[in-house]
């Protein structure tokens, strides 16, 4: 019974890698210093006037998002870059893609299952 969950767990895992997302054309992306940071034109009420720093990993992630990279690309890329276990590199990713999309920084062009 663990085992199957499991497997679907990895199976949903997987469909989200294949996915290719693109960029919200609204947010613009500065290069502070040695610091990339997101600036949303559009933001709810309670993110107004956020601006978005990324550490080293972060903006990694989002300089690949353009709309014709699968996640499952810009991921093996950033494990030859960082130094970090393949399955940290991996949810870090999909935390980051998670949190990008729920900001509406993000969109899903295509790919995966939903």
């Amino acid at each position: 019974s663990f085992l199957k969950k499991e497997e679907r767990m990895e199976e949903n895992q997987m469909d989200i890698l294949d996915k290719i997302y693109v960029k919200n054309s609204s947010v613009v992306t500065r290069k502070i210093a040695d610091q990339i940071v997101l600036i949303p034109a559009e933001q709810k009420d309670n993110d107004a006037g956020s601006i978005f720093s990324l550490n080293d990993m972060a903006a990694g992630i989002w300089v690949q998002i353009d709309g014709k990279t699968p996640l499952t690309v810009i991921k093996d890329r950033i494990v030859k870059t960082f130094e970090a276990g393949f399955e940290k590199i991996e949810k870090d990713l999909l935390d980051f893609v998670s949190q990008l999309e729920k900001l509406n920084m993000i969109f899903c062009q295509q790919g995966g299952k939903t």
